[in-house]
């Protein structure tokens, strides 16, 4: 049975719902050349929130951090198998 998480960081509960909708946009599109854009939307969401974060320190911040990082990374992978 799964349990609902709830987003502690303030910062990235306010970006949540950005996140889902472009998540979903990448994940409608069928082909790499499809999802790249939103991948860089994506990427640009990410560098906006990971920009509000550097004011931050701690573990919850660096935990924020971490994540932002693999949601850019994965973004990233999308837009190189488009690339190809």
């Amino acid at each position: 049975m799964a349990q609902s998480q709830e987003i502690v960081c303030a910062l990235c509960r306010k970006a949540s719902s950005d996140f889902d909708a472009i998540n979903q946009k990448i994940n409608q599109a069928k082909t790499p050349a499809e999802k790249a854009p939103h991948a860089r939307e994506l990427i640009e969401k990410v560098e906006a929130v990971a920009n509000e974060h550097r004011q931050s320190q701690g573990t919850l911040a660096l935990a924020c951090m971490e994540l932002l990082n693999l949601r850019k990374q994965t973004a990233q992978m999308i837009i190189r198998l488009q690339e190809r």
